[in-house]
């Protein structure tokens, strides 16, 4: 409850700050719209515990973020993602999700999963250079809805935390033919302790499609 309260209170001053800044930007850029987005292809290199748990690298990610331009070289916004991992394994495995006791240990054949839904604040700057490109640099705040899962034989164990996040991105915008342009970024996905899911954490590598002001 904690974490989701704070989410809000993110919300409202993302909300806050986009409403100040709309007078400002519209004189700088003659009316045009401020808002650009993305929708990204994303997969993920597990580190630290998440790498205990599940060792494979992970193709299997999407995301969608939408940002509004403060100034010519700062903007806010909103990021959105779905990111699996998975992995078959018969390694050892002392404690079952959702249980803070170990006590045990269980060896076979598993099914373990991931189900990480990150939903992020994000802060980036974005200077254009003469070329036309933009590099960034931003920052993530906010939640991470986690589901961890282990299946062995014909038994099904499961549990689901709202972790709190952040998540550290540097990534560049590179325009194209069309009037669109292409995002390459990475960002570093840390989801902290909540309940019986302990510190989790990624590194994402993500390809994108970007419309809208940031061209």
């Amino acid at each position: 409850m904690r974490t989701l309260r704070t989410i809000a209170f993110l919300g409202v001053l993302l909300a806050s700050a986009a409403a100040r800044a709309q007078t400002y930007y519209s004189g700088e850029t003659q009316g045009a719209n401020p808002l650009y987005g993305s929708l990204q292809y994303q997969f993920g290199i597990p580190i630290g515990n998440t790498y205990n748990y599940i060792s494979d690298v992970e193709w299997r990610g999407v995301g969608a973020d939408l940002n509004y331009f403060l100034k010519p070289t700062i903007s806010v916004g909103l990021a959105l993602g779905w990111n699996v991992f998975y992995q078959s394994t018969n390694k050892v495995i002392n404690y079952i999700p959702g249980q803070t006791n170990a006590g045990f240990a269980i060896s076979g054949q598993q099914d373990r999963s991931f189900n990480f839904w990150p939903i992020l604040a994000d802060i980036r700057w974005l200077p254009k250079l003469k070329n036309g490109m933009r590099p960034f640099l931003g920052l993530g705040v906010g939640a991470y809805i986690t589901t961890q899962q282990l299946g062995i034989g014909l038994y099904s164990y499961s549990t689901t935390q709202c972790q709190f996040g952040l998540a550290p991105e540097l990534g560049i915008i590179i325009p194209v033919d069309g009037g669109v342009a292409v995002q390459i970024s990475t960002r570093y996905n840390m989801a902290f302790q909540s309940g019986t899911i302990p510190f989790e954490q990624w590194l994402g590598i993500y390809l994108g499609i970007v419309w809208g002001q940031a061209l």
